[in-house]
């Protein structure tokens, strides 16, 4: 007969159990959370970015529509506060659902307002305008290095993908006999021996946001099949959720001509 199961055992298991629960409810709740937080916080950018203008409006004659469908009397609020409230008092005194549609509504103006300069930048009078004002900028030192760094981030990020990560590949690094999942960025040649070289951004674990830059020669790079979603996934579980196959891509390219010293 089989011993029985001692008392120990039985804490044991009951310990393993509970913690795989919690492990599968943060796996579930966490990014559920962080996804409400990034949602609350670009909500909140957005209406913080013209509420002002909104309660601004409200507050003169041409709000006076507005006041009068919202309930808004702004003398009683006047002798409330013992004096003239600005537009911030006033919506904070409003109900909580009338600041809900003020933030809506303010949302939905900023939307408007970004449609209206990209529409304004995309034609000629727009562009010959922005241009001058970026020699403007160019002229003020400090100015103008913070506004071509981030000018140059959100043109990447906003970009299309496919084309700021060209390739997944298996990097040698941070060892010669060590790979790690890299992304070539670019692809240049070298202006005295014709050969190939790659720009290959090498993510950390499990931010993928930072992370090192390394020129390599393109042969020494090892292109896989991944995806970029994919190789991101697999970067940010720590290699959990990797893909099942893992298939070397064939190059296929010629072998560039080798150009003579000096020249």
């Amino acid at each position: 007969m089989e011993a029985r199961p001692t008392a120990s055992r039985i804490v044991n298991t009951l310990k393993a159990v509970f913690r795989a629960r919690i492990t599968t409810g943060l796996l579930v709740v966490l990014p559920v959370y962080v996804t409400y937080l990034l949602v609350r916080f670009i909500f909140e950018l957005m209406r913080d970015a013209s509420q002002w203008l909104v309660e601004a409006y409200i507050t003169t004659e041409f709000g006076a529509s507005v006041r009068r469908f919202f309930q808004i009397d702004l003398d009683s609020l006047k002798a409330s506060l013992g004096h003239n409230p600005t537009p911030a008092e006033m919506v904070a005194a409003l109900p909580a659902w009338m600041q809900w549609v003020i933030s809506i509504f303010s949302v939905l103006v900023t939307i408007f307002l970004l449609y209206a300069i990209g529409l304004f930048a995309a034609n000629v009078f727009g562009k010959r305008l922005l241009l001058r004002m970026e020699r403007m900028v160019d002229h003020l030192p400090f100015v103008k290095t913070v506004y071509r760094s981030s000018k140059q981030i959100l043109e990447t990020l906003a970009g299309d993908q496919t084309k700021n990560f060209q390739r997944v590949a298996l990097i040698p690094f941070p060892q010669e006999r060590m790979r790690c999942v890299g992304f070539i960025t670019s692809t240049f040649h070298d202006s005295v021996s014709g050969e190939e070289l790659a720009t290959v951004f090498i993510p950390t674990t499990p931010n993928p946001t930072t992370g090192y830059l390394q020129i390599l020669r393109r042969v020494e790079l090892v292109e896989v099949d991944w995806s970029v979603e994919e190789a991101v996934r697999t970067i940010m579980s720590g290699g959990i959720l990797r893909p099942e196959h893992l298939t070397i891509v064939p190059s296929g390219r010629p072998e560039l001509p080798q150009r003579p010293l000096g020249r």
